[in-house]
């Protein structure tokens, strides 16, 4: 009996494993390669120096450089914190684009519900295309090239494997061991394009590394006010969390209620030990009242055909 495709099944079998090994390989190859050309990227074409929430951006992704943007505000005024940990508004509104966004959906809400709120609004999607355009991030469009080819590779190896398993079923031969490494095949190819529609976290390159890294070397603990950094006039409590987190806000009991909790998915306020009274409200010079911080509120197998 002739052998379909002049390969028998259990020879098919073998090559089909091989050729699945063998394109995972070249996609986690190609993917190191473009990463590297990414990364490696290093154009910096002449301009104004980084402001103080591209740094943020570059040190920490979009939630960075809207924490960045709190405590500016905070810092100004223009936010205040109450007991709950909740931002609202109580100056005027802003004129930066990123401090906009934020005090617009500043209304009783958590750090971590402005993340989500302004994470994909259009003041921080202007924001990632200027550090784009100055050579700082990765690009996009490599990455996406990458991951592209990637699942070209893997629908192309299911193709295989699906043509081969219905000339197989057609000529009543057993498929049961194809079948089963079909499947394997699907995921993968599923699991690839579900990676290729998720961009991720856009990454500093070479030079936005460096730009990060000047900035870093200029200051130690919280920024100075008017210190030069990376070729930025770096200053106040914005500077401080831009490279340093939450961590490096100069006001200990803002720190800690501005600091999302670790497992928080934004939203709700946070409640549980002590706290001041629901009309307290906190500022960078301000505590709360009564003495409380308001940091602490809150079968036969067969072949291949």
């Amino acid at each position: 009996m002739t052998d379909p495709w002049g390969i028998s099944g259990p020879d098919f079998v073998v090559l089909y494993i091989a050729l699945l090994g063998a394109v995972l390989l070249v996609r986690v190859v190609v993917s190191a390669v473009f990463a590297g050309r990414a990364l490696r990227a290093d154009r910096t074409p002449p301009g104004p120096p980084p402001t103080v929430y591209q740094l943020a951006f570059l040190a920490g992704g979009p939630d960075r450089a809207v924490d960045a943007a709190i405590a500016a505000l905070v810092e100004r005024g223009q936010l205040r914190v109450n007991s709950y940990k909740q931002l609202s508004k109580t100056g005027t509104r802003p004129a930066e684009p990123l401090e906009r966004a934020v005090f617009d959906v500043a209304k009783l809400k958590t750090t971590s519900a402005i993340r989500g709120r302004v994470r994909g609004s259009a003041a921080m999607r202007a924001l990632e295309d200027s550090l784009d355009q100055r050579g700082l991030l990765v690009s996009a469009a490599l990455i996406l090239r990458a991951r592209t080819f990637g699942l070209v590779l893997q629908l192309a190896v299911l193709a295989v494997g699906v043509a081969r398993l219905v000339n197989g079923i057609s000529l009543g031969r057993p498929v049961g061991i194809l079948v089963f490494l079909v499947l394997v095949a699907a995921v993968l190819a599923i699991v690839a394009a579900v990676r290729r529609s998720k961009t991720g976290a856009r990454k500093p390159t070479a030079a936005g590394h460096r730009v990060l890294g000047q900035a870093r070397t200029a200051t130690s603990g919280p920024v100075p006010a008017g210190a030069l950094a990376g070729g930025v006039l770096l200053g106040g409590a914005a500077a401080a969390v831009a490279l340093g987190g939450w961590a490096m806000y100069p006001d200990e009991e803002l720190s800690a209620a501005l600091t999302p909790p670790a497992t928080s998915f934004g939203g709700g306020s946070s409640g549980g030990g002590s706290s001041c009274s629901s009309g307290s409200s906190c500022s960078s010079s301000s505590s709360c009242s009564g003495g409380s911080s308001c940091g602490s509120s809150c079968g036969g197998g067969g072949c291949g055909g």
